[in-house]
């Protein structure tokens, strides 16, 4: 089961966000942090759109059940689009990983993959505010785990509507997964995070913590 990590959120912490996407404003994602029996931790990611996203049909949902390492042990990813409709994966993790990803309803694809541990949109975020240093990694990406560096790019200062930040940023840059995250050197907050495979990509941007 592994021993509970110190970490440097409060049970039940929200981080609101404002997401863009090709420069356009979104809407508002939530993600929040509640303490799951065993030590182990659930996130989850909730989006509320403005009237464009809702026009365009996006839509994003996320949700994570890590372990007390807080490597994952479930996840559920949902994304709407007015290319793709709607992609929705489910990932369990045991003695290997099983995904399924559905499209529009339909079940088009699965992988399995003997690799532990392994870390999600969300788990990875968490997994680096408690220790943020480079390393090799294995991500949960829609069409099998990808494998690659986490690398740390230095200190920078980044402005969000939060405020203004001296962070660390840290990016793992595949051709089948891209995460990017800017964590504040005081606080460990993940005032900036950019996710997405290919040329695709999501940003957000810190507005407030509750």
């Amino acid at each position: 089961m592994g021993l509970a990590l110190a970490v440097p959120w409060a049970d039940g912490e929200a981080l609101v966000y404002g997401l863009e996407y090709r420069g356009v404003s979104l809407g508002r994602y939530r993600i929040e942090a509640h303490s799951a029996p065993g030590g182990g931790w659930r996130f989850r990611g909730a989006f509320e759109g403005l009237a464009v996203a809702r026009l365009l049909g996006f839509d994003l949902t996320l949700a994570s059940r890590t372990g007390a390492d807080l490597a994952t042990r479930r996840f559920e990813k949902r994304i709407r689009s007015p290319v793709e409709g709607e992609i929705r994966l489910l990932a369990e993790v045991g003695e290997e990983v099983r995904a399924l990803r559905y499209q529009n309803g339909r079940l088009v694809g699965r992988y399995r993959a003997r690799t532990r541990p392994v870390w999600d949109d969300l788990s990875l975020v968490y997994h680096i505010r408690v220790q943020p240093r480079a390393g090799e990694l294995a991500f949960l990406g829609l069409y099998g785990v990808v494998r690659g560096p986490l690398r740390a790019l230095g200190t920078r200062r980044v402005e969000v509507p939060a405020g203004r930040f001296r962070a660390r940023t840290f990016r793992f840059d595949e051709p089948a997964a891209f995460f990017e995250l800017d964590l504040s050197e005081e606080a460990r907050l993940p005032v900036r995070i950019v996710f997405g495979y290919g040329k695709e990509r999501l940003i957000a941007r810190l507005i407030r913590r509750e």
